[in-house]
């Protein structure tokens, strides 16, 4: 045990030396723990000065004063700070008690709280103060590397809905995790939330503690804790932060290079180059398309002021708040205006009424879909047309490209300013709280949200050319009106027996409904494209108006058991059981049980003598979760109209537009987990390790039915339980946190996860394929096998002459690859049938990571704070397919700077990449292959925070905080993309980690300013 604090005994004799050097001033004594143990490593400080010491193995310290008379701090992680005063020349002994904070604070649960230390399931806690380090629109992008086990994949632009990923997935049918604030379930979009306004957010990672919110907590629960007044006087926070976002510029071919580079590859196909416009370019002349779209910068703000306090039995708590990003074309934006208001009375000794009134205000104007065409376009193509001439129609006044069919970016940009959508929410939230006896809690809660979405999108009439127009102006608005209401009651019993029993019973019943009604408009024939006329009746044409009114409704019964003996030995279980209308009749109902058990092994007798130990608990749980994240009328038939042709003339029937399956039952997800919780060193470090494995049964997927092929349904697909997947892996987290000296504390947390999730069954007679790739698909999904793999041929360098395409041969001597040249990409013949086709695929990348790490550091001296947070993957390839523009130039599209000097020119000259060509007959370009797969490992700056705080004193008792920041300074990576990161999110579980021009997470700079007053 000595051993394990030689250094800090080391420091201590260093600093002590020079101090004990003079004459005997000093004073000493020795520092123990209630019960007689003596404490080491304890910081003791003389007050007012740097004069310090540590305390020995045997809890001795001895200081010199510098003054006759002085007061000495003692101080150490995991005790509370003790101050006494001293005299030079005096002996005294010090009693430090325990602080056990980490382990008595509370922590949020479904429907309840329990100590941290009495937890038995798998549930990481962030504090709002964590997630206010970094500023985003969405609370969850801040969540990244702070929750081991927990994948966020963030994406750049404004509204930008980041993907979470908890322990893996299980299903097809979404990854979102179910998000509850204040007891209220929001489904899977919190982005209306203001971080500030968050008190603490709770992960519920497996089913023992998810189980209660069955059938929507297979993909893990995330509970949100907002703020709430206290009694006292009023306190108001100013929270405000102003930065601008800058997007990485590529290194992109100037208008000599991609001369250069098109001539080549119509050379070497041996055909006369087909050129328009000027020839000769030289070198950085022609359009620098980036510099020309997109923004050197954008600016990024969010202001909050807040206010809390609360007299004579009436707290109350309210914040507004604004947050405004503008994405880095000219067009594209998100303003979020929003306020929370929360006010809780004590109406008898035994009744609380407690209020929450959230209206939130959301516009937003889509960010175009214009980085694809910036990168590709050909930089001979100048912005405007050549001849000068200003047409009436702002919209015409961009060049079409000389060399490549891609459409005018700067053109793309500006009709991007014809959409806009504004959202209204209102969340009201009341909740009483009886408690008729001692220990008991009866609750009931009431939340209705309205959510009202205005969508308008005009499309307006242009001519660039005659393949870059749009003939007819068109109008299309929508409007969404949402109305869901929550009806949660629960009774909570806590009772103890005999001192050494513990029992808390909970019971409870909910009631849900969700309605949602759409109104859609479309017509055509605006006059003009006027922005006065940008309304549906302007139109004179094709007129179509839609609408439907979605319902569906839950209902719940719900209840737990906990007991604990003695704070040793832990035990909970818990069921729910679900109804929902998204099920035929006899299957509407589900049961999710769990159960879960923990040991505290360091309350035992024989851990006495174990003072480095604080806490070592181990812990277990089983328990199944539910998913019903499918259409609310899958189960029955549905109509639709169609167009029948009948003796020449058009007639307007009906037709099937599904085939119900009246036979659906609930999806399911089994999940078992272990861990360990250890606290060592009176909470100084702490390490929490955990297993785990996830199954999902009865997978809810849409399958073809054989029995209903044909028109209008080609493909006759309808909805089964016909799948199962499985998530396995493991997480494991360290924190060591301390003081030195009485000015400066530090705080450094790892933590690291592994999961791999297994398609164990799917639709059964085919696989499912995803990521289309020139008429083929990049991702296949098969029984058996990890999900989202990349499928295609395996490769073996470049052919370097034509002795070696010729030696590529079967073992009749017949040619492998007979429309292969020098140059072009050897491909392999893995099963030698002497044919590279279909059967000779195999997998070629993973997109999923081996390994995740998050890295979190905070230092602090005096006045002065430092944050810093770091993520990253290792392990994860990522399909580049914009290799296939980027590299080749494949349909004539601009390349990356140096593409010309990078491909094969002749025998020896590389063995990475092809040949320029325009045909391709080898497909070197546009065959799913290894070609395109790359390591997307990386690790990411997220963070990195300088703040100062000014002394009270000087601002007659307000506290200042200035701050400067930057996010995503920094990438370590290999990957030759814009960004891994947003390269590793898709569409969903099953099609992730193709790169395809995504708008990447940009840089971000920050100047930030927190006053209390």
């Amino acid at each position: 045990m000595k051993a394990k604090y030689i250094f800090l005994l080391l420091i201590g004799v260093i600093f002590s030396s020079t101090s004990y050097a003079q004459q005997n001033k000093s004073v000493m004594g020795q520092i123990l723990s209630p019960s007689g143990e003596p404490v080491i490593a304890v910081t003791v400080i003389e007050k007012g000065t740097t004069n310090g010491a540590f305390s020995d193995i045997e809890g001795n310290f001895k200081l010199e004063l510098s003054a006759p008379t002085a007061t000495l701090i003692f101080t150490m992680i995991g005790y509370t700070p003790v101050e006494q005063q001293v005299k030079q020349g005096e002996v005294i002994n010090v009693i430090m008690e325990e602080e056990l904070v980490q382990l008595e604070e509370l922590v949020v649960v479904g429907y309840g709280v329990v100590k941290k230390s009495d937890l038995t399931s798998s549930i990481t806690s962030v504090k709002g103060e964590d997630l206010k380090q970094v500023t985003a629109g969405n609370p969850v992008a801040a969540l990244q590397g702070k929750a081991n086990g927990v994948q966020v994949i963030n994406s750049g632009g404004p509204r930008s809905q980041p993907t979470v990923v908890i322990r893996g997935a299980t299903t097809v049918n979404g990854s979102s995790p179910l998000y509850v604030v204040d007891g209220v379930p929001m489904g899977t979009d919190i982005s209306f939330i203001n971080q500030n306004d968050i008190e603490s957010m709770e992960i519920l990672k497996d089913a023992s503690a998810a189980a209660i919110y069955g059938t929507r907590g297979s993909n893990g629960v995330i509970l949100i804790t907002t703020k709430k007044g206290k009694e006292g006087k009023t306190q108001f926070q100013f929270v405000s932060s102003t930065g601008v976002n800058m997007l990485p510029k590529p290194d992109l071919a100037d208008a000599h290079e991609y001369e250069k580079v098109m001539k080549a590859r119509f050379a070497n196909d041996g055909t006369g180059a087909n050129w328009n416009g000027k020839e000769g370019w030289l070198p950085g002349e022609g359009t620098d398309w980036w510099d020309e779209v997109v923004k050197p910068y954008s600016f990024v703000q969010s202001h909050s002021l807040s206010f809390q306090g609360g007299k004579d039995k009436v707290r109350y708590s309210g914040s507004l708040g604004y947050y405004g990003e503008d994405s880095n074309f000219e067009t594209g934006y998100w303003n979020r205006i929003n306020g929370r208001f929360n006010v809780g009375m004590d109406l008898t000794s035994k009744l609380d009424l407690s209020v929450d009134f959230v209206p939130v205000v959301e516009n937003w104007q889509n960010t175009p879909n214009a980085l694809a065409s910036v990168m590709k376009i050909d930089p001979t193509t100048p912005v405007r047309p050549s001849s000068g001439f200003i047409d009436d129609n702002v919209y015409n006044n961009y060049a079409r490209s000389n060399n490549n069919a891609v459409w005018n970016p700067a053109g793309i940009v500006k009709r991007g300013e014809t959409n806009s959508t504004s959202v209204y929410r209102l969340l009201l939230n009341p909740k009483l709280t009886y408690k008729p006896i001692d220990g008991l809690v009866l609750m009931s809660q009431f939340s209705v949200n309205t959510v009202f979405n205005r969508s308008s999108n005009f499309n307006p009439e242009f001519f660039i050319d005659n393949l870059e127009r749009n003939d007819m102006s068109s109008v299309n608005q929508s409007a969404t009106d949402r109305i869901d209401w929550n009806w949660t009651n629960t009774a909570t019993y806590n009772f103890n027996v005999r001192g050494k029993h513990s029992f808390s019973i909970m019971g409870g019943y909910t009631a849900e409904m969700f309605s949602t009604r759409t109104l859609n408009g479309y017509i055509e024939g605006i006059p003009n494209n006027d922005s006065n006329l940008w309304f549906l009746s302007s139109g004179t044409m094709n007129p179509d108006v839609s609408g439907k009114l979605t319902n569906y409704t839950l209902m719940s019964l719900l209840g737990r058991f906990m007991y604990n003996y003695d704070h040793k030995y832990y035990l909970t279980l818990s069921t729910r059981r679900d109804g929902s209308s998204r099920f035929p009749e006899n299957n509407k109902w589900g049961l999710f049980p769990s159960v879960s058990a923990s040991w505290r092994v360091s309350e035992e007798n024989f851990m006495d003598n174990l003072d480095w130990l604080t806490d070592l608990k181990v812990r277990g749980g089983w328990g199944r979760v539910g998913n019903q994240n499918i259409p609310a009328n899958s189960f029955i038939d549905l109509m639709r109209d169609a167009d029948y042709v009948l003796g020449g003339e058009r007639w307007i029937g009906t037709t099937l537009a599904q085939l119900g399956n009246s036979n659906l039952i609930w999806e399911t997800v089994e999940d078992m987990n272990f861990g360990v919780d250890v606290s060592l060193l009176n909470g100084r470090l702490n390490l929490v390790g955990d297993v785990f494995q996830k199954t999902s049964r009865d997978m809810l997927l849409k399958r073809e039915n054989l029995l209903i092929l044909g028109y209008p349904m080609w493909n006759g697909e309808m909805m089964m339980n016909v799948g199962s997947m499985q998530a396995r892996g493991w997480e494991f987290s360290v924190n060591w946190q301390d003081n030195v000296g009485e000015k400066f504390s530090y705080n450094v947390g790892l933590n690291l996860s592994s999961v791999q999730t297994k398609a164990l069954k799917l639709v059964g007679d085919k696989p499912i394929l995803e990521s289309d790739f020139y008429n083929d698909f990049i991702i296949r999904n098969e029984e058996g096998g990890l999900i989202s793999r990349f499928y295609g041929y395996k490769t073996a360098g470049i052919f370097q002459d034509q002795s070696e395409v010729n030696s590529h041969t079967d073992q009749y001597g017949n040619l492998l690859q007979p429309d292969a040249q020098p140059g072009d990409i050897r491909y392999l013949d893995l099963n030698g049938d002497g044919i590279i086709d279909e059967d000779d695929k195999d997998y070629i990348g993973n997109p999923f990571p081996d390994l995740m790490v998050g890295l979190n550091i905070e230092l602090t001296y005096g006045n002065w704070d430092f944050k810093t947070n770091f993520y990253g993957t290792f392990g994860n390839e990522i399909y580049n397919s914009t290799m296939s523009d980027l590299d080749g130039g494949t349909n004539r599209v601009n390349v990356r700077r140096g593409a010309y000097d990078q491909a094969w020119s002749g025998p020896g000259s590389t063995n990475a990449y092809p040949r320029l060509t325009e045909i391709d007959p080898n497909g070197n370009y546009r065959r799913v292959s290894d070609f395109f797969v790359e390591d997307g490992s990386y690790f990411r700056c997220r963070l990195i925070q300088i703040g100062y705080t000014f002394p009270r004193e000087l601002l007659n008792g307000k506290e200042l905080r200035l701050s400067v920041s930057g996010q995503n300074l920094f990438t370590l990576t290999n990957y030759s993309g814009m960004d891994p990161e947003r390269a590793m999110s898709g569409a969903s579980v099953i099609s992730s980690g193709v790169d395809r021009y995504g708008y990447p997470n940009p840089k971000t700079l920050l100047f930030g300013l927190n006053l209390n007053f």
